[in-house]
């Protein structure tokens, strides 16, 4: 229970609601009691008397009873489940805020489908445990002892019938509850399973229908499932093991009752409101024990999501605010790299090798280089979404890592080269990185720089057209262009864009770049690109190779007139262009 104390320690942060809850219980649970004892006691007063004038006074005092366990039965589950509730809202939320601030080496190698189940389910399984699991189990430490008590005083030798099926049932739950640890894990596991393949196949279904692979996936899918529905069965099967064994010693304490109990009324040495005590009262003590028997089968599950959610708070955060972040009211915009290298964890070779140039506020810098050169993780350092393994990167002169994320990203425009979009609509896309909402024509200007004024006006409900998932009723020149003009909306101090320009054409590439420059004016734009006319115009252009490092570095101009990988490229992507004319 150590790892599930650490979780109900967030339910005493509600503590009036918790205690009061707690309170009720009792309360409720010796109101069920009285009412058994005045129905027994009514029963005996009928058999050996005369009159049943009394019987209206007893109805009274059992409606009474009954209005009031009632209440305090409400009131339990209304302040205990509530607290659960807010107990699941407040862990969803910080495991939320935890995900979205991990680096994206974890969210590389973590499955989306495995991570919105820890969310989701496994909060839910500690929910029950320690919400309605906690406040059962309360419930039976009252009524179970006080039962037992009322029992023993009525008949000892009668009541001692019930250690032995008691023992039975907590013999049975020792030897299941390890194997409902394993079992439940694998439950989860395979939940988590199933969740990623969906959401992976959903998310990527023109892929799927364009190679016509449907009948692979359905298969894949057809097996995560299998899978679950196995690891379900064997933990159904265990679970019904339990509850067979609680169940039996239950019908075995009554047939000892009604055996024995029935001998002593025959006998006239056991009242018949006594036998209805006996009766009544040995439900009350087996329906808390059934439900702690219930409890004992969620607890695997519960202590297997508590550790898989254990696992997600420790991972650790490796980009975060310096303990005193520096100031910096106004930025311009000036970028400086000096021997910066980078290597991805888990690789011996360098992504980038002591890569060394300034950007001056306003400026424009191109980054090309064949694939696999290191242009998309140059960009990501430059914002901290990577941190750099050697060397320094200073904005205005100060050092990135000095700076708080929060300014530091705020005066960054990213343009991402996946263009993702989000599942709302057009506008909202577009206000994405802004603080507050746009105004419309705030908003028809940046889609005009972006070159989407055309397309926008063709949506059905233009602005408020609603975008499909991922950007997926879009094309990929439309989803890039709704990127840009997201950055642009967001007016940063420098603009990133990273191969933002691969899929559109080259007339619409071309007036593209003549807004940018025009809204670029005083503002610092870093280009990385593949096709070379992106940053023919930029004030300096950085070729990477493939080792990482810098390879040339100038103007345009400077170099094409001389040998090298940048010359061979644009020599032959402007007869490419050439050719795609004819």
């Amino acid at each position: 229970m150590a790892i599930l104390w650490r979780f109900f320690g967030r339910f005493l942060r509600h503590k009036r609601a918790l205690i009061a809850g707690f309170l009720a219980i009792p309360l409720g649970t010796l109101g069920d009691v009285a009412i058994t004892v005045q129905i027994g006691n009514a029963l005996d007063r009928l058999k050996v008397g005369s009159t049943t004038e009394f019987l209206a006074g007893v109805v009274a005092i059992i409606m009474g009873l009954a209005l009031v366990r009632g209440i305090f039965r409400f009131c339990q589950r209304w302040w205990i489940v509530a607290v659960s509730r807010y107990v699941e809202n407040e862990l969803k939320q910080e495991l939320f805020d935890k995900l979205v601030s991990l680096p994206f080496s974890f969210h590389a190698r973590s499955r989306s489908g495995d991570v919105v189940s820890r969310v989701t389910s496994d909060v839910e399984n500690i929910r029950m445990f320690l919400g309605p699991g906690m406040m059962y189990t309360a419930g039976a430490v009252i009524m179970i002892p006080v039962s037992l008590g009322l029992l023993l005083s009525l008949n000892a030798p009668l009541a001692a019938t019930m250690v032995l099926p008691m023992i039975l049932m907590g013999l049975g739950m020792k030897v299941f509850t390890p194997k409902l640890h394993v079992i439940s894990m694998a439950v989860q596991e395979s939940l988590a399973d199933i969740g990623h393949r969906a959401q992976e196949n959903f998310a990527g279904i023109r892929v799927v229908k364009g190679y016509g692979r449907e009948g692979q996936q359905i298969a894949k899918f057809e097996s995560a499932s299998n899978k679950n529905r196995e690891n379900q069965i064997k933990l159904g099967r265990f679970r019904g093991l339990t509850s067979a064994i609680t169940h039996a010693a239950n019908d075995f304490t009554f047939v000892v009752i009604l055996v024995v109990g029935g001998l002593a009324m025959i006998d006239r040495t056991l009242p018949a409101g006594d036998l209805f005590k006996f009766i009544d009262l040995t439900f009350k003590v087996f329906w808390p024990i059934i439900a702690v028997g219930w409890i004992a089968g969620m607890y695997p599950r519960a202590l297997a999501s508590a550790q898989r959610i254990d696992e997600l708070r420790a991972e650790p955060i490796d980009i975060e605010d310096s303990a005193s972040p520096v100031a910096l009211p106004h930025v311009r915009g000036a970028l400086s790299l000096r021997d910066v290298s980078f290597t991805y964890p888990g690789t011996t070779k360098p992504a980038l090798d002591g890569i060394t140039f300034d950007v001056p506020a306003g400026g424009v810098v191109g980054i090309v280089g064949p694939t696999g050169s290191g242009k998309t993780t140059l960009l990501l350092l430059l914002g901290r979404l990577f941190e750099v393994t050697n060397g320094t990167i200073t904005l205005d002169g100060v050092p990135v890592r000095d700076l708080s994320l929060s300014t530091l990203r705020g005066a960054l425009g990213y343009v991402p080269q996946d263009s993702f979009l989000f599942s709302e609509p057009y506008r909202d896309n577009v206000s994405f990185g802004v603080e507050g909402s746009l105004t419309d024509e705030r908003l028809n200007e940046v889609i005009a720089e972006a070159c989407m004024t055309d397309e926008v006006a063709r949506f059905p409900n233009g602005l408020d057209q609603l975008i499909g998932e991922r950007g997926v009723t879009l094309s990929g020149g439309q989803r890039q262009r709704t990127c840009i003009a997201r950055a642009l909306a967001k007016e940063p101090r420098i603009l990133v864009l990273d191969d933002a320009l691969s899929a559109v054409d080259t007339e619409t590439e071309t007036k593209l770049i003549d807004n940018l420059h025009q809204a670029g004016q005083a503002r610092t734009v870093v280009i990385a690109a593949h096709r070379l006319s992106s940053v023919a115009r930029a004030d300096r252009i950085v070729v990477l190779g493939r080792d990482g490092r810098i390879e040339a570095s100038g103007k345009h101009k400077d170099l094409l007139a001389r040998e090298g990988w940048y010359r061979d490229t644009w020599t032959r992507q402007q007869a490419q262009d050439e050719l795609s004319v004819l």
